[in-house]
C-alpha cells in the first residue's frame, strides 16, 4: 500500500461512524421513484453537505418526478477539465418497508432498503470529498456530481440532463453497487429495450360459431414462441415475454391480445439486429394482424479503448490499495448506459455487498471502505485524455 493510499485507508476507517451515520439518514427516508413527494428531506441534507463542502447546488425539479441534484465546485472553472460523478437516491421499495427491514449494523455489515443500491453510493461520493479536503488537495479534474431520483424507472426526466454533462466530461464514474459478492467493478453493461407485440384476432360466439373467429391469443402463442427462439445466451442475448394478456370472456373468441417484452443486448449491432427481428415478425395464422412498438431504449455499456484505459487506471489504484480488482458485465442497466455515450465510464464503484432489490439487501462495511478509498483516489488522478 503506497502512503498516500494509507492516509485516505486511515482517514475514511477513523471516520467509518460517521460515514454510516449519513447512510443511516439516508435510508431511513424512503424514496420511492414514484412518489416526488418524499424526496424533500433527502435532497436538504444532501445540499447541507455539498455546500459545507464548498460546492454550489441546484436542484432541478421534474415534472412527474423529484427532478434532480446538480453540484459543482463554487469555484468552478469551465476551461478545466471535469469529471462526472453519477448516483441516484430513489429506491424500489414502497413507503412502510422500514418497518419489515430496518436499517441494522451487526458484525460486519450494514443493512436496510436502499443501502446497496445505492444509497451507500451517495454518501460515498461525499465523503470521498471530504477526503480530497482532508489531504489539501485539488483534484486536476473538477469534480460535477449529478443525482437523480427515476433512476430505477428508466431515467426518462434526467436523461438529457445526464447526457449533457457527459458530453462535457472527460470521464465519468458510476456509484451503483459493485457486482456480485466478490464487488466486481461494471466495465460493461447490456442493453435494455422494451417492446410491445399487439395481435388483433376476429371475435366470435365460441359456442355458436367457432368457425368464424380468429383467435387472437392463438396467433399470440405462435409469436410467443418466435419471440424465444430469439434467445442467444450463449452471447448474452435475451428475450423475455414478461407479460401477456388477452381476451375479453371464455364464450368468447378472443378479437385482442398483446405481449410485452424486455430485450437484453450486450452490443448495440445485437441491438439493431434483435430490433429488426421483432418488427419483422409475422403471424402464422391467417387473418391475424400484428403490430410492434417499443425500442433499445439504454443503450449498452460497451468496453471500448477509451474505458478499457479508465479500467485499467482504476486497477492500478486498487493495488495501490493492496486490492486486487476484478471486472465483469452486468446484465442490468444504470445511467452510465447513458454516460458510456459521450464520455468513458467506469460503473459499479460504489458498495460491495448484496441483495439489491431483495429483501436480504445489505453492504459489506470493510469492503466498502476500501471502495470509498479506492474512489477518493479516483477523483485526484490527473487527466487521462487530453
Amino acid at each position: 500500500m503506497t502512503d498516500r493510499a494509507r492516509l485516505i485507508r486511515n482517514y475514511v476507517s477513523e471516520h467509518k461512524a460517521d460515514f454510516l451515520s449519513l447512510i443511516q439518514s439516508l435510508v431511513e427516508i424512503e424514496t420511492p421513484s414514484d412518489q416526488p413527494e418524499t424526496f424533500s428531506m433527502i435532497w436538504e441534507i444532501l445540499s447541507e453537505q455539498f455546500e459545507d463542502l464548498s460546492y454550489s447546488v441546484t436542484h432541478f425539479e421534474g415534472e412527474k418526478t423529484a427532478g434532480q441534484l446538480l453540484c459543482k465546485p463554487k469555484d468552478f472553472d469551465p476551461s478545466r477539465p471535469t469529471q462526472l460523478i453519477l448516483g441516484h437516491c430513489d429506491t424500489v421499495w414502497d413507503i412502510g418497508t422500514l418497518n419489515e427491514m430496518p436499517f441494522t449494523i451487526e458484525d460486519e455489515f450494514a443493512a436496510g432498503p436502499g443501502i446497496y443500491d445505492m444509497k451507500s453510493g451517495i454518501a460515498m461520493m461525499i465523503f470521498g470529498i471530504q477526503a480530497i479536503h482532508y489531504l489539501d488537495k485539488t483534484p486536476k479534474v473538477q469534480p460535477i456530481f449529478l443525482i437523480n431520483s427515476d433512476e430505477e424507472i428508466g431515467s426518462h426526466e434526467s436523461k438529457e440532463r445526464i447526457l449533457k454533462q457527459a458530453k462535457l466530461a472527460e470521464r465519468t464514474f458510476v456509484l451503483e453497487p459493485s457486482l456480485g459478492k466478490e464487488g466486481k467493478i461494471k466495465t460493461r453493461r447490456k442493453g435494455v429495450g422494451d417492446f410491445e407485440i399487439s395481435i388483433n384476432g376476429k371475435p366470435s360466439h365460441a359456442g355458436l360459431a367457432p368457425e368464424e373467429g380468429i383467435s387472437a391469443i392463438l396467433g399470440l402463442s405462435h409469436i410467443v414462441q418466435q419471440l424465444f427462439r430469439l434467445n442467444d445466451p450463449a452471447n448474452g442475448v435475451t428475450v423475455n415475454v414478461g407479460t401477456i394478456e388477452g381476451g375479453e370472456r371464455s364464450n368468447v373468441v378472443a378479437a385482442k391480445s398483446k405481449a410485452v417484452v424486455d430485450v437484453r443486448v450486450p452490443t448495440q449491432k445485437d441491438g439493431e439486429r434483435i430490433k429488426k427481428e421483432l418488427y419483422n415478425l409475422q403471424p402464422e395464422i391467417d387473418g391475424v394482424e400484428l403490430s410492434v412498438t417499443g425500442d433499445i431504449n439504454r443503450p449498452p455499456l460497451e468496453k471500448n479503448e477509451a474505458n478499457n484505459k479508465l479500467w485499467k487506471m482504476t486497477k492500478r489504484l486498487g493495488k495501490e490499495l493492496d486490492l486486487d480488482l476484478l471486472e465483469g458485465m452486468s446484465g442490468g442497466a444504470s445511467d452510465g448506459n447513458f454516460s458510456n455515450l459521450y464520455s468513458p465510464t467506469i460503473d459499479g464503484l460504489g458498495a460491495v455487498g448484496e441483495g439489491a432489490h431483495a429483501y436480504h439487501e445489505r453492504i459489506f462495511l470493510e469492503q466498502t471502505l476500501d471502495r470509498l478509498a479506492l474512489f477518493t483516489l479516483l477523483l485526484l488522478e490527473p487527466p487521462l485524455f487530453n
